[in-house]
């Protein structure tokens, strides 16, 4: 099985590996002249594996936020904002 690691960075900036080549397409529908764009892929079985480590994988529809799924979780951070009358 091909697995596909998207790493976000603090900057929101994003590495993908892959473990065999493939072809990565990210769509921007809010610039309809300009919203297909082709990335750029690292590839290798150990360039994903040392993305993925040995930390515990969660899932989408884990069963709680805090961590009773399949992975730890954060609790929510406190807002930094406050709305302004």
């Amino acid at each position: 099985m091909n697995r596909v690691v998207i790493n976000m960075d603090a900057q929101g900036g994003f590495t993908v590996y892959s473990d065999e080549p493939i072809e990565f397409f990210a769509v921007c529908d809010f610039t309809p002249n300009d919203r297909v764009y082709q990335g750029k892929v690292e590839v290798g079985v150990e360039k994903v594996q040392a993305q993925l480590r040995s930390d515990p994988i969660g899932h989408f529809h884990d069963d709680h936020f805090l961590g009773t799924g399949h992975g730890p979780r954060k609790p929510p951070s406190r807002r930094k904002l406050k709305v302004v009358e």
